[in-house]
């Protein structure tokens, strides 16, 4: 008997209904494949950490720039993410399993809006800061000397841009106690402030065991800071989510850092012990680093 419409022989039916319900099958499984068998992606999708810092610094009549940009999954990278600063690719400095780092020192004009976009395997991640302007301390006055019963004043300049100002200061000095020994005492303020000066009365640096202060020296340095800062008086900043978004998380910054304001304790010392702006805004930056999760 011949088929009729619609009939197929049976071996003939067998074949067609196959070739024609393969590529169905193969289409929904493609459609369906979250990669985890196949191409070893993780199916429990984690986004990306991404933590930045841009930074203008004067020290000792030398300026610098720096970027710094770390892309983070503990996952594991599946590619080379590519790093753009307002459309322009940032280079790759070093790699592991684990985490790319990018940077470059070229110029980064102030009072400007730069975007930090991370475009990685799972998307894209990005964020906007605005590198603070030019500003200068203007007290203590140059060639200050503190005296036992003096106000340490801290003042500046306003920085167009800046949401914050993280100051810090540091003082040491030898001095005899009440009963005539000889001591030595180190003082450390750091604080994030809105406003642009900060007075320390003596009993602040001068404790009353201090009976007569020997020498001793002290430096001021005030960086002019934007994004999500982390406040000394607050560690951990808990609930901060960082500035990062899509499909990423973290933190960038940017930072301006003017020449610090460097004076004595009693009398000038032989050789200078306060840290300069350069290693102040290293500290900073070890403790914004700090936020982002080991491993």
């Amino acid at each position: 008997m011949k088929p009729g419409f619609g009939e197929f022989p049976v071996g003939t039916r067998r074949g067609t209904l196959l070739f024609i319900l393969l590529p169905l099958c193969l289409a929904l499984f493609l459609a369906c494949d979250d990669g985890g068998d196949r191409t070893g992606l993780n199916p429990n999708y984690k986004e990306p950490m991404v933590w930045g810092f841009l930074s203008k610094d004067f020290t000792l009549g030398e300026l610098t720039y720096d970027k710094e940009i770390d892309v983070i999954d503990y996952d594991g990278l599946r590619m080379a993410p590519i790093v753009l600063l307002n459309g322009g690719r940032v280079s790759l400095l070093g790699y592991s399993t684990f985490e790319y780092d990018y940077g470059d020192t070229f110029v980064i004009p102030t009072y400007q809006k730069y975007e930090v976009e991370v475009q990685h395997y799972w998307g894209t991640g990005f964020c906007h800061v605005v590198m603070p302007g030019d500003f200068r301390l203007t007290m203590p006055p140059y060639q200050y000397t503190l005296g036992q019963e003096s106000t340490l004043v801290s003042a500046w300049r306003q920085s167009r841009g800046a949401q914050w100002y993280l100051l810090s200061i540091f003082v040491s000095y030898d001095y005899y106690d009440t009963l005539g020994n000889w001591d030595y005492l180190q003082f450390r303020l750091d604080t994030l402030v809105r406003d642009t000066w900060v007075a320390l009365p003596p009993e602040r640096i001068f404790p009353p065991v201090v009976g007569q202060v020997i020498e001793g020296d002290g430096s001021v340095t005030v960086q002019a800071g934007y994004g999500p800062a982390n406040d000394p008086n607050n560690i951990g900043n808990p609930g901060d989510i960082g500035n990062v978004r899509g499909n990423a998380v973290g933190f960038v910054n940017a930072v301006n850092v003017p020449p610090e304001k460097y004076f004595y304790v009693g009398s000038p010392t032989l050789t200078r012990r306060a840290p300069d702006s350069r290693s102040e805004l290293e500290r900073f930056k070890a403790r914004l680093r700090s936020r982002m999760p080991i491993h």
